[in-house]
């Protein structure tokens, strides 16, 4: 995976107390295998919920 662009990137969205708008915060990346998603996650999230979404073409 080494040198691999990710197929996903990992994220968690939190709701920012002041402001009320969604915040989200990239945790790790994906990679997608034959049958299988490897997830390398850089942090844990503390309200448990991950979104995995498509790189932008400027994340390379």
């Amino acid at each position: 995976m080494k040198g691999q662009r990710p197929d996903y990137r990992v994220s968690t969205v939190v709701k920012d107390a002041e402001t009320g708008k969604d915040r989200w915060t990239n945790i790790g990346v994906a990679f997608k295998g034959n049958d299988t998603i490897t997830v390398l996650m850089d942090s844990v999230p503390v309200n448990g919920k991950l979104v995995l979404h498509k790189p932008k073409e400027k994340d390379n």
